[in-house]
C-alpha cells in the first residue's frame, strides 16, 4: 500500500532500493545507515528518518536486514498492480533506463517508445517502436498511465497536451520547456541543464583546490 511520503523520502528510498539491489544475495546481508549515507552521500540521520517514515526499524548490532529492507521500500512506494511507460524521442538514453525497468517483478514496464518519423528509432529488448503519429492511439490502447519526454523544446507543450488528452497523468519531462498542465497531472522536470552547469562548476572547483 502507498503510503503518504515527502517527495525527498520517495527519491531516496528509490535510490536506497538500487543499491541494495546489488546485495540481495548475500547470505544474512546487513547494512549500517552510515554505510548506505555513504555511498548515496546524504546523511544517517535522513536515512534513518526515511526507514522510520515506513515502519523498518534497524538492529543495533547489524544494522538492516538488506531483503526485508528491499520489499519494504516496495511496499512502501510500489503500485499493487505494474504501471506502464512510454518513452517519447529518449533513444539510447531509455535503452539504458529500459534494462533495469527489465526484470519481470518491477511495478514499472516500459511498453512503448516513439520516434520521430526522420530518426532512426533505438531497439529495446522486447519494447515496440512507433512513429509519434501514433501516439495517441498506443498510449489508449496499452492504457500507458506515465510518459518520458525528452523532444525538441518546439515541440515540448504540443505533444504534452496530446500525452494528456490520451491519458497520461504522470510525466518526467527531459527537455528544457516548463510545462503547463492541468491539476491532475504530476510533472516531474529533469533539469540537465543544471545539472550539467553543476557538474562543470564543481569539478572546476575540485580542480583548482586540488592544485593547492
Amino acid at each position: 500500500m502507498l503510503k503518504n511520503l515527502p517527495e525527498k523520502t520517495v527519491e531516496r528510498l528509490s535510490q536506497y532500493r538500487r543499491v541494495l539491489l546489488n546485495y540481495q544475495f548475500l547470505e544474512h546481508g546487513y547494512i549500517y545507515s552510515h554505510n548506505l549515507a555513504r555511498i548515496l552521500k546524504t546523511n544517517p540521520a535522513n536515512v534513518r528518518r526515511d526507514m522510520m517514515l515506513i515502519g523498518v526499524s534497524g538492529d543495533v548490532h547489524k544494522g538492516y536486514e538488506i531483503g526485508k529492507l528491499i520489499e519494504s521500500i516496495g511496499d512502501a512506494i510500489d503500485s499493487e498492480q505494474a504501471e506502464k511507460v512510454c518513452f517519447v524521442g529518449i533513444g539510447e538514453l531509455g535503452r539504458t533506463v529500459s534494462e533495469y525497468f527489465s526484470q519481470p517483478s518491477n511495478k514499472l514496464q516500459i511498453a512503448a517508445t516513439f520516434h520521430f518519423e526522420n530518426h532512426q528509432p533505438v531497439a529495446y529488448s522486447d519494447v515496440p517502436s512507433y512513429n509519434i503519429s501514433m501516439i495517441s492511439e498506443i498510449i489508449r490502447k496499452e492504457d500507458i498511465l506515465i510518459c518520458v519526454l525528452a523532444v525538441p523544446k518546439d515541440y515540448a507543450r504540443e505533444i504534452c497536451m496530446i500525452l494528456i488528452n490520451s491519458g497520461v497523468i504522470g510525466i518526467l519531462n527531459f527537455t528544457s520547456v516548463y510545462l503547463q498542465v492541468p491539476k491532475h497531472v504530476y510533472v516531474e522536470n529533469y533539469d540537465m541543464i543544471t545539472k550539467l552547469e553543476k557538474i562543470a562548476y564543481f569539478m572546476k572547483r575540485h580542480s583548482v583546490n586540488s592544485r593547492k
